[in-house]
């Protein structure tokens, strides 16, 4: 749905944003079903914002007003932090109105950029964090744009 990377110090960050389940979308005036469907990809990804990439509780926010609420946050070595969670939608722009429940991951994966050397990955989740977590920390914030792809046929 919608990622980030970026390159800080010696470290390579990998930041993706998916969703899984349905929503109700409505179209006021009622349009073309793929122009629909481009709309509220785009509203269900506008302003996308992660913080705290480098604790157990990643903060997700976004402009249209979706409520995260994560439920867990897992360690999958050897790069990966996956936290999972519900996002409750309710928002409208330009006639497309969305609600429902849906259910998030957002993967961090995190390893040694080219400059870094010959640097062996972490083999714990403690070792992640020594490695990786003050350059994760020194983020701050990291903006996602939409990534996702349509239907075949569907205009951009």
């Amino acid at each position: 749905m919608a990622a980030a990377t970026v390159e800080i110090g010696k470290v390579a960050v990998s930041v993706r944003l998916s969703f899984d389940g349905d929503l109700y979308a409505c179209r006021r005036p009622p349009g073309v079903v793929e122009r629909v469907e481009a709309e509220a990809l785009d509203l269900l990804s506008k302003g996308l914002f992660v913080s705290g990439i480098d604790t157990q509780l990643a903060t997700v926010t976004g402009t249209a007003g979706h409520r995260f609420v994560q439920e867990t946050a897992v360690f999958q070595p050897t790069d990966r932090w996956v936290y999972r969670g519900t996002c409750g939608v309710g928002a409208s722009r330009n006639g497309l109105t969305l609600t429902g429940m849906l259910g998030y991951r957002l993967e961090v994966q995190a390893g040694w950029a080219r400059r870094a050397g010959e640097c062996g990955p972490p083999a714990t989740a403690a070792e992640w964090c020594e490695f990786f977590g003050a350059q994760l920390a020194s983020i701050g914030g990291v903006v996602l744009r939409r990534a996702s792809v349509l239907s075949p046929g569907t205009p951009p």
